[in-house]
């Protein structure tokens, strides 16, 4: 009897829970940088917080080009917007392809009603830590409330989760 509990003590060290929440967000708080650059469709240098009103809430997407999670992602990211006009999408680009081409890839995939921004140095995507993409954050005012890391499917239960976040 004491070997078997040994030895679901062992495997539990080495395999521990995932989280017992069911939520797909995981809740933290991190303060903007409201001085961070990204490039806008044409190039053109704009600080976070003139992209931002920070009196709104926004589902924010990193990616690239070359993530196939990310290439999943993007149709759901766009149907999520479409079905929910009031809410704020942006996707922001990791990629160090031209800007140009990664518009025609979000044209040629369909992906046409997200406001795109784009990260070539990858500064605000090194400041908040992230570890990889595609990863998803809410932000509320000038605060990030939550994070997905991994691949974000619109459904119902997402849009529920997302809405629980913001009030």
């Amino acid at each position: 009897m004491f070997n078997s509990l040994k030895y679901l003590l062992i495997i539990l060290l080495i395999f521990p829970f995932p989280s017992l929440s069911n939520s797909l967000f995981q809740k933290i708080d991190l303060k903007l940088n409201k001085n961070i650059i990204l490039n806008d469709e044409n190039n053109i240098e704009k600080k976070l917080i003139n992209i931002l009103d920070f009196n709104s809430k926004y589902v924010v997407n990193f990616w690239a080009t070359w993530c196939i999670p990310c290439k999943k992602e993007l149709p759901d990211l766009n149907k999520m917007k479409i079905e929910n006009k009031d809410l704020k999408v942006i996707i922001i680009s990791i990629d160090k392809k031209p800007i140009k081409d990664q518009l025609n890839f979000l044209k040629k995939n369909k992906v046409n009603e997200l406001t795109a921004y784009f990260d070539q140095n990858m500064t605000f995507f090194k400041s908040l830590r992230l570890r990889g993409i595609p990863t998803t954050l809410l932000i509320n005012q000038q605060n990030i409330i939550a994070k997905k890391e991994g691949i974000f499917s619109y459904n119902k239960v997402s849009l529920e989760q997302i809405n629980n976040f913001f009030n």
